[in-house]
């Protein structure tokens, strides 16, 4: 069974005294997986539609203890690492939202020569890749020979967008 990695910023609602949970329950992921609940903490064997495992990332990741941390740089960013390395694909998400994280999660799929799957949204812009990611965009494109990019519209067509890439791409 596949693992799969999705690499992209969070789309959390930024209100006061909302849940964890709650403030991500538009995120792509947690509807892909079916619950927010299940985006805030890692969890091993995620499995989707009897199809693909759920990779990453949580919003809280296991740290080398054990522990669930969501605030230790260095911690976050050796579990994501380990669990991009451990993954057979990684689709990166490019929204609206600037995501250095994106961009670093891409390199290193990049270097493991992992399968990738870009999905970004189309903006005005006068280069041929129309999309402010456009240099990590055509770097993957340089980089990597088993590569799909996908465009879309609006964040509300990446889940259907991801579900039909899993069925008929994967």
């Amino acid at each position: 069974m596949k693992k799969i990695y999705f690499a992209g910023k969070f789309n959390k609602i930024k209100q006061p005294n909302i849940s964890l949970e709650n403030s991500l329950q538009n995120d792509f992921r947690s509807k892909l997986l079916g619950s927010s609940k299940l985006l805030t903490h890692h969890q091993d064997k995620l499995i989707i539609n009897n199809s693909f495992q759920y990779a990453g990332p949580f919003y809280c990741e296991k740290a080398s203890n054990g522990n669930f941390t969501s605030t230790d740089c260095k911690e976050i960013l050796n579990a994501e690492y380990n669990l991009i390395k451990n993954s057979d694909t990684l689709i990166a998400v490019f929204s609206e939202t600037f995501s250095p994280g994106t961009i670093v999660e891409l390199g290193w799929a990049l270097n493991q020569n992992k399968q990738i799957i870009i999905l970004y949204q189309e903006e005005a812009s006068c280069y041929d890749i129309k999309s402010e990611y456009w240099f990590a965009i055509a770097d993957a494109i340089k980089r990597c020979k088993n590569l799909i990019i996908h465009k879309y519209k609006s964040y509300q067509e990446i889940t259907p967008l991801i579900t039909k890439i899993i069925k008929e791409e994967l």
